[in-house]
């Protein structure tokens, strides 16, 4: 009774996989990685207007605002941050920073050119290369947010660790194409597949000629 017992575990187990099928699982991960990219500019977005999802009592979800954004509107006269009131899910009305959106729409922009974007990581970048367009691009970004310190609200003592923030976001994006480490990756798993491919194929073929 026991031997039958462990041969239909053996069989129930030979139904649950297949060849290959971890090299499979492999790269719907890696295309999954790929496909999500472009979605990190608009949790970024989020990021930089300082908002996080509120769940009500109904279950239904908000975007509200947690904490100062990074870029904030500001009053041409009296140099103060604009704010505005804002109903909340729960009712009460709170006292919220206005976002600069041009300004996050701007940086945004330079962070899809710079890194996140689905190009960026399928290509061969090389070490040299990744250090020397992080210094430009860190250079570039300091004399910006230095032209817009006061016009995109940004807080002067701030200023290095927003400058840090960013520079980071496009440093892990580089790097990700170093030396083509993600097309590597995929043309890796993909070849696995193939060739689990080919040995069930041939397999196969002289199963029929037994």
């Amino acid at each position: 009774m026991e031997q039958e017992d462990n041969n239909n575990n053996s069989q129930s187990n030979s139904y649950t996989s297949y060849p290959g099928q971890n090299a499979a699982n492999e790269i719907a991960s890696l295309t999954k990685i790929l496909l999500e990219v472009p979605n990190i500019l608009n949790t970024l977005r989020r990021e930089f207007r300082g908002e996080a999802i509120y769940t009500d009592d109904t279950g239904e979800t908000h975007w509200i605002q947690v904490c100062k954004p990074m870029f904030i509107k500001i009053d041409p006269i009296s140099r103060k941050p604009i704010k505005v009131k804002q109903k909340y899910p729960d009712g009460i009305d709170r006292e919220v920073y206005l976002p600069n959106d041009e300004a996050i729409d701007e940086v945004l922009s330079m962070l899809k050119f710079a890194g996140i974007n689905t190009l960026t990581p399928i290509t061969k970048i090389t070490g040299d290369n990744v250090l020397d367009d992080l210094k430009e691009f860190e250079c570039k970004l300091a004399a910006v947010l230095a032209l817009k310190q006061v016009s995109w609200g940004l807080d002067k003592e701030l200023l290095p660790m927003t400058q840090f923030k960013i520079k980071t976001i496009v440093q892990d994006a580089r790097y990700m194409a170093e030396n083509g480490n993600i097309l590597k990756a995929i043309q890796t798993t993909v070849q696995r597949v193939e060739q689990s491919y080919e040995g069930d194929r041939g397999k196969s073929i002289r199963g029929l000629y037994q």
